[in-house]
């Protein structure tokens, strides 16, 4: 596709300020690369308020028409921009400049800035699901409650303050061996509905609730390897109670994506995990959550649901080559007999 304006959407915060080292190269593939194909580029830095925050200028992109998106900055970023994307068939470009990535790596986009920026005249365009949680999209990973929203919560409210000097997976790691020391099991209840009726699939208490859209969270965690974002389905990893040695031995399988073999982690039959459209999770008491790496508000019950190939992203052409049909993983939420 040609692409003749684009707007750059960068936040100079993300990544420990690795944003604004993005910038400089920016500039350089605007002057080389975009004149050259003559394609312009509108730059915006991203505030808190106000009408450039990320949703505002997505809302805005639409308003005037831009051919495309490129983002700058981590999945918190992309989350923004996606939630005032909504219902837009403008393609994004995602550069990593964030702490995890985990939604860049996942859609395959380069690691290097000019390459990624190079997709604007490259790419080609592939449509990828989202999630929507009450209301509000997620582009990668939404946790409820268990270990993984803690450790999340520690890193955000607490050791980014403290050791802002440390590469977030570092921190991801020191959050892991404190929370531990405090772990709590939250109560949860997973339901599907059928012809208006609640099906009860999953119930009980977890070392961690997890819905996944890509494959990894945290920069480190491999909590569903087996990931596919254009196949209309969520992955959920509900891992039972277990005890804190036992999840502390066991994490090295979590980076290494080999941990569905455990018997805590609840597999379907093929050895993979749950895969559902639309389901609800409620707990006992408000449980705060977590959505691509950011704290969101405490609450007692969630309803999600996957957005078909809602989000357009411009990827390496291999990516698209590289695609093989997975039509057997579309199972039927209804059939699934989990516990």
């Amino acid at each position: 596709m040609k692409i003749e304006r684009a707007m750059v959407i960068l936040n100079p915060w993300s990544g420990m300020r690795r944003g604004m080292k993005c910038y400089k190269e920016l500039i350089k593939w605007k002057e080389e690369r975009a004149e050259e194909f003559g394609m312009k580029l509108d730059i915006f830095f991203t505030e808190k308020s106000g009408d450039n925050t990320c949703a505002e200028l997505a809302k805005k992109a639409i308003r005037e028409k831009y051919d495309a998106i490129v983002i700058i900055g981590g999945d918190g970023t992309v989350n923004e921009v996606a939630n005032g994307l909504s219902g837009s068939d403008i393609p994004v470009v995602v550069v990593q400049a964030g702490h995890g990535n985990d939604f860049a790596r996942a859609i395959g986009s380069p690691a290097k800035i000019r390459e990624a920026l190079d997709l604007l005249i490259y790419g080609e365009k592939k449509a990828v699901d989202l999630i929507t949680v009450n209301g509000r999209i997620c582009i990668n990973i939404f946790g409820i409650g268990g270990i993984d929203t803690k450790v999340v919560e520690c890193v955000e409210k607490i050791l980014k303050k403290r050791w802002f000097f440390l590469p977030k997976k570092a921190l991801y790691l020191v959050a892991l061996i404190r929370e531990l020391a405090q772990i709590r099991y939250p109560y949860l209840k997973l339901e599907v509905s059928e012809l208006g009726k609640p099906v009860r699939l999953m119930e009980g208490e977890v070392s961690l609730f997890a819905v996944t859209n890509g494959s990894t969270c945290g920069g480190i965690f491999r909590l569903n390897p087996g990931a596919d974002l254009s196949d209309g389905l969520l992955e959920v990893c509900w891992i039972k109670k277990t005890n804190r040695f036992r999840i502390l031995v066991n994490i090295i399988r979590a980076f290494k994506g080999t941990h569905l073999c455990l018997p805590e982690v609840v597999t379907l039959p093929d050895g993979t995990l749950p895969r559902l459209v639309s389901f609800t999770v409620s707990s006992r008491e408000p449980l705060i959550a977590e959505m691509d790496g950011e704290i969101i508000p405490a609450d007692k019950e969630f309803k999600i649901a996957v957005i078909p190939q809602a989000l357009k992203v411009l990827v390496p052409p291999s990516i698209i080559a590289a695609q093989i049909p997975l039509a057997a993983r579309r199972v039927r939420a209804s059939k699934l007999q989990l516990a």
